[in-house]
């Protein structure tokens, strides 16, 4: 049910994850919350401390359709893997959702000149701040020293859609199936023709998602294969 979700999408031209294009509403929602609770209790504006609250209250409506697509990304192009950042947005996603909770019933029965709305509001804003900090991490992964011109361009593909599942060449879902040992570096060939069509040994399909020429082209595929054999390295690259 879920992976014929995401081929519908890919059938309508969008191939990437869907969790991405919601996180930014409550995030944000929070942010202008916050902000707009302290200039309305350092000016006096009680307009603007209702502005803080209504934004409140569509943080809360928004998380919803947020954490459900987080998850549903999760599952399909992460197979339930538990990496670090992972692991902590789901320690931090209901910690939000509560403090959410209690910014809407606190900031119902008052104004930002409240210390305890304007406290739910900073406690929820440093939430959304670490959530987005684990989010980058997944996303970016962790920089590196300085990299030579010609391989930035893989990095970057590198670390969009692959650093979370394959750390440092490893693999968080297979642990016996590291990248950096992986068959499929011998030549750029069958690695490109196995990110379209990716396969366990067995032939059987496995957890990673398939990346169609409209997401990695077989040029950013190249640039991609190079960025992991030469700083991953592969000894039987001739």
């Amino acid at each position: 049910m879920l992976d014929s979700i995401y081929a519908f999408l890919a059938r309508l031209g969008y191939a990437h994850p869907i969790h991405p294009t919601e996180v930014h509403m409550p995030i944000g929602l929070v942010v202008g919350a916050f902000i707009f609770a302290w200039i309305a209790l350092l000016f006096q504006r009680p307009r603007l401390a209702q502005t803080a609250y209504h934004c409140i209250v569509l943080a809360f409506i928004w998380l919803f359709p947020t954490v459900l697509f987080g998850v549903m990304d999760w599952q399909h192009y992460y197979a339930g893997a538990m990496p670090f950042p992972i692991k902590m947005k789901l320690i931090l996603a209901p910690v939000l959702l509560v403090l959410l909770v209690g910014a809407v019933l606190l900031g119902r029965g008052g104004g930002a000149e409240s210390k305890a709305v304007l406290t739910s509001y900073g406690l929820c804003f440093l939430v959304v701040v670490i959530l987005g900090y684990f989010g980058g991490q997944l996303v970016y992964g962790v920089q590196g020293p300085s990299l030579p011109d010609e391989l930035k361009a893989g990095a970057r593909l590198f670390a969009a859609h692959c650093s979370s599942c394959h750390p440092q060449g490893g693999n968080i879902i297979n642990p016996d199936l590291p990248l950096k040992d992986s068959p499929q570096l011998a030549d750029p060939n069958v690695f490109v023709a196995f990110i379209r069509n990716p396969k366990m040994p067995d032939g059987s399909a496995g957890s990673m998602p398939a990346f169609p020429p409209a997401q990695i082209s077989d040029r950013e595929a190249e640039s991609l294969y190079e960025y992991v054999v030469q700083t991953m390295g592969y000894p039987t690259r001739k």
